[in-house]
């Protein structure tokens, strides 16, 4: 066992705890065949957004700016948050499921958990709503159509509780709301972390993807994703200087580091996502992660980079 001085409680902000976030799953069952890759769930987007356009009468303003709301959320109209956080992303982040099989046949089930923030939370039946249509027009290229049978909601003892199924109005489910501070650690952490970044994290400096990255070069990504989630989806400011904590990332020491680059590519003839980025382990140490782990924690639940709010830029975090 390790000595006790290679362990530290995380300092957790006090702000964290009135972030409010649900964790739900919606399964999805197949009524046509499709073969699925990674990068056509990025692709969700864009059908999500299609999905609007074509469901909601242009004059009915309240469904439209419940949409938007969700899917598009608007610029802040305060330039210092302007000019301080990321453009609002939507208030939810799917994550990308393992992928045990590429050829769904019909009646198979697929399962896709989204973890929805703040302001996202009384808009599920909208996700929902689109997601249902998305099954009448296929997950790809018209092909996989699929509809949406049941919706979880995870429980802070990771129990399942059925909210919805399908046949019932949308409005009748109610998902039970969580502080975020359920998914985070509560125990004692090494003074050494490990990073395994699961999906292409693209990340752009100076208009040029990173393809050889450093904690240093990775930790301001982290940091505006979170913060910029919090600010446009919790009305939160969860840290004045943000320099303070930029500095105390040089103090850490990377033990190793062992990433490549990776593409993600549609199937030949399908039109679709294309997303490059590295993928791969890295592990850091010192002191100062009892202040800095909070940071890490919470991207490891946002994602970061290019398609984040869709399953780019995944990574876990362990010992």
């Amino acid at each position: 066992m390790a000595p006790e001085n290679d362990f530290f409680i995380p300092e957790w902000p006090d702000k964290l705890l009135d972030v409010d976030i649900v964790k739900a799953r919606f399964v999805l069952e197949m009524k046509s065949p499709c073969v699925l890759q990674p990068s056509d769930i990025l692709g969700i987007g864009r059908l999500l957004r299609a999905a609007g356009r074509q469901l909601f009468d242009p004059q009915d303003s309240l469904a439209l700016s419940q949409w938007r709301a969700l899917f598009q959320p608007s610029l802040s109209a305060d330039p210092v948050a302007l000019r301080k956080f990321q453009k609002p992303a939507p208030a939810f982040v799917i994550s990308m499921p393992v992928m045990q099989k590429e050829l769904f046949s019909i009646d198979d089930r697929f399962v896709l958990e989204v973890l929805f923030i703040g302001t996202g939370i009384p808009l599920i039946h909208e996700f929902l709503r689109s997601l249902i249509h998305i099954g009448k027009l296929g997950l790809v290229a018209g092909e996989g159509h699929f509809e949406v049978i049941e919706l979880l909601n995870l429980e802070p003892d990771q129990s399942e509780g059925l909210v919805w199924r399908r046949d019932e109005p949308l409005e009748s489910l109610a998902c039970s709301v969580q502080a975020l501070s359920w998914l985070l650690r509560q125990g004692p952490v090494q003074k050494q972390v490990h990073l395994s970044f699961t999906t292409p994290a693209r990340l752009m400096i100076q208009g040029k993807p990173l393809r050889k990255p450093s904690l240093r070069k990775i930790f301001p990504f982290m940091l505006r994703r979170t913060t910029s989630m919090l600010h446009a989806h919790c009305q939160l400011e969860v840290l004045d200087d943000p320099a303070t904590l930029l500095e105390l990332v040089d103090q850490l020491e990377t033990v190793a580091a062992r990433t490549t680059w990776s593409d993600w590519r549609s199937l030949p003839g399908r039109r679709g996502l294309s997303v490059g980025g590295f993928i791969g382990e890295m592990s850091v140490r010192g002191a100062v992660l009892q202040e800095l782990y909070w940071v890490f924690a919470a991207a490891s639940l946002f994602g970061i980079g290019k398609g984040a709010t869709y399953g780019a830029g995944q990574f876990e975090l362990s010992d």
